[in-house]
């Protein structure tokens, strides 16, 4: 009377379907195995970019390194170069003109920064007096 989908397990699964109809266990197990399939391609995947990675990261480390280092030689060697070479070769008054324009600079740039370090904060009035403008600022002499 009352047929039950319940094979026993004698029964190899799929038996009590009816040819032609397809059975949602074995349908739901493709796609298990597809999805594992596809899981595993995406892992081994990752492994092998972790592992490149893992290779080119130190060449990459060597490769940053080396430019830096020519990069300071470079700065340096036309730093120190130009320097020498118009020291040897510029006249007296040039050289008179570059200390006293070097030492125009430093004293505007310390003049500016003693501004900044002097300015009151938003909050209210400042307790400490500003720069003073009376007198001559002291220069280094360089040379």
């Amino acid at each position: 009377m009352n047929e039950t989908l319940n094979p026993d397990a004698s029964q190899p699964q799929g038996a009590s379907q009816p040819e032609g109809t397809p059975d949602p266990q074995s349908s739901s197990r493709q796609e298990g195995c597809r999805l594992n399939s596809l899981c595993e391609a995406v892992n081994e995947g990752s492994r092998r970019a972790k592992a490149a990675a893992e290779k080119a990261i130190p060449k990459v480390k060597s490769a940053v390194s080396d430019a830096t280092y020519w990069l300071g030689f470079g700065v340096s060697f036309a730093t120190v170069f130009s320097y020498t070479v118009i020291k040897e070769l510029a006249p007296e008054v040039l050289k008179r003109g570059w200390r006293d324009g070097a030492q125009a600079g430093q004293s505007a740039a310390e003049d500016l920064a003693s501004q900044f370090s002097a300015q009151p904060d938003a909050h209210g009035p400042s307790s400490s007096p500003g720069p003073e403008t009376s007198g001559q600022a002291t220069q280094p002499s360089v040379g």
